[in-house]
């Protein structure tokens, strides 16, 4: 591995010489590898993929060698062989369906078991190390936090919808957003899009680039924000309410009041 490591940190300076615009690729080379290429200023991919692969049973991308620089993260990692689940969804039987479901309740509770790291302070919203998330329902990539707590976490998601909607209507959805949800590691876009399936078998999840430690219904929100076919496929958003947590469909619906008015942001 010594060996592969000098090469990609050649590879790596090559790129910057010749390429400087090859910001937020993935690219997939011989011997089953990805290369993935990202912004810097937040949690690292790379570092929440070894987490999560140490800590749980989850099937996750075997990373083999990362770096930052030139403003970049930079993660080599293996390429999974699957079918993105919004593909096959649909074609699936019920009883499929339900299988997979379960797998994906399984990663869920394995994710909400996970204790923070020591550098993580108690009730913060924040990467996985207490670094900046990334959240494509909030900010549409810039960085944010992290926050001391829920309440600085909501405050900021109402912020952002101000400049999209009335805001007299806002302080009023404040009111309804709980500040005292428990705080789990969170995948943070748990979509079809990054789900990889072998027929009904979960092979990986993919896209950890937005996952952090969230309030327990922001997976949710999440999973039904953009799942990448319509939303009147009930099968997917009553399946993943069961595999959250049906306890936290307020919260969604709550969190739709914003949402439904940044579609120009996105």
């Amino acid at each position: 591995m010594g060996v592969l490591a000098l090469l990609f940190e050649v590879y790596l300076l090559c790129r910057q010489w010749h390429d400087p615009d090859s910001l937020g690729r993935v690219m997939f080379l011989p011997f089953r590898l990805v290369l993935k290429i990202g912004k810097d200023g937040a949690g690292a991919e790379a570092d929440t993929l070894r987490f999560v692969r140490k800590h749980t049973t989850i099937p996750v991308p075997r990373v083999y060698v990362s770096a930052r620089g030139f403003g970049r993260t930079y993660t080599l990692m293996e390429d999974v062989r699957g079918d993105e689940l919004q593909f096959k969804w649909v074609d699936m039987s019920a009883e499929q369906q339900s299988l997979v479901l379960e797998q994906l309740r399984d990663y869920v509770q394995q994710l909400r078991k996970l204790r923070p790291p020591r550098c993580v302070p108690s009730g913060a919203v924040c990467s996985l190390y207490n670094k900046a998330l990334r959240d494509g329902r909030i900010t549409s990539g810039r960085p944010l936090g992290p926050f001391a707590n829920e309440a600085a976490f909501n405050d900021c998601v109402v912020e952002v919808a101000e400049p999209f909607m009335d805001p007299s209507l806002l302080p009023r959805i404040r009111e309804r957003m709980r500040d005292d949800h428990r705080i789990v590691f969170t995948h943070g876009d748990l979509a079809p899009r990054n789900i990889l399936v072998q027929g009904y078998r979960v092979v990986a999840i993919i896209d950890w680039e937005e996952s952090g430690w969230y309030p327990e219904h922001w997976e949710l929100v999440k999973a039904l924000w953009y799942p990448g076919f319509p939303k009147k496929n009930t099968s997917w958003v009553e399946g993943m309410k069961d595999v959250v947590g049906r306890e936290h469909e307020a919260d969604y619906r709550t969190d739709c009041e914003l949402s439904k008015h940044m579609i120009g942001m996105f």
